[in-house]
């Protein structure tokens, strides 16, 4: 994907209209609020196909202060206004994504520093890899990246396996084809959760599970040794203190994803 050309297209009609193309320019991008960066090698290629000089104050995942300056470039009108927004585009969803996934990831580590918070593939297509780096760049990690990198039965798999003989001698199979990955399972209960413990699997992800459920849940894990438990379902800023008190040990959420774009302030001005 161009992200340039996706704004840009053939001409700049306004720069181009008033005549200011070949004045130089000096253009600075900085935070409204404190917010963890994000954005920053998508930035930079933007900056260096139209050839601006450029020096970048901050890296991904930095901590930058309210009106504290992350870039600053020096270049011709034309090439400048070419680079405004969509750098301000990339860096507001980017670190919005970024700073909302580090506030889930502060509360979840001051209750258990040991846990993880990860995010699902309900991305918006075309731009996986941009949010997830911002999900990583804010302290997360990324759950499952697609089909092809991990293993997790959901109910919709087994639709196909209704006969429980035949559920379980597949439940074997996979296990045993794919000896070296752990297999999740999603589960709704406690009895599933159960059942598909005493079958081998590694994970049991339980999904919008009450609190009280999900503490039976975790307890399985003195009786299967060997599971993995997730919490997963509903899982935003304001409620997960209260599965990570539940004693899991990752969070699985999709709400970094909706996370609000940040204001950056972009300045231009004539640099004379």
């Amino acid at each position: 994907m161009d992200l340039l050309f996706e704004d840009v297209g053939y001409f700049d009609l306004t720069t181009l209209g008033l005549g200011i193309g070949e004045k130089k320019g000096l253009m600075t991008f900085a935070p409204k609020d404190e917010i963890v960066l994000c954005g920053v090698d998508e930035v930079k290629n933007i900056l260096n196909q139209l050839d601006i000089k450029h020096t970048f104050f901050k890296k991904n995942g930095d901590r930058v202060e309210a009106h504290e300056v992350i870039l600053e470039c020096k270049a011709e009108a034309s090439k400048l206004h070419k680079a405004w927004k969509i750098s301000q585009n990339i860096f507001e969803y980017m670190s919005g994504i970024a700073t909302y996934t580090n506030a889930l990831v502060t509360i979840a580590k001051d209750i258990n520093p040991n846990i993880s918070v990860s995010t699902t593939r309900k991305n918006f297509p075309g731009v996986k890899e941009m949010m997830l780096k911002a999900v990583m760049s804010g302290g997360g990690a990324p759950h499952r990246l697609g089909l092809y990198d991990s293993i997790l039965v959901f109910d919709q798999h087994l639709a196909f396996l209704s006969d429980k003989a035949e559920l379980e001698s597949s439940f074997k199979k996979l296990k045993s084809e794919f000896i070296e990955r752990k297999v999740a399972v999603e589960v709704d209960s406690l009895v599933n959760a159960r059942y598909f413990a005493s079958l081998g699997a590694d994970i049991l992800q339980c999904e919008k599970m009450d609190y009280e459920t999900l503490k039976e849940c975790v307890l399985l894990k003195k009786e299967f040794t060997h599971i993995l438990v997730s919490a997963t379902g509903g899982i935003h800023k304001d409620n997960i203190a209260e599965f990570v008190k539940c004693g899991v040990d990752f969070i699985v959420t999709s709400s970094p994803y909706h996370a609000k774009p940040l204001d950056i302030k972009v300045k231009i001005k004539e640099d004379k």
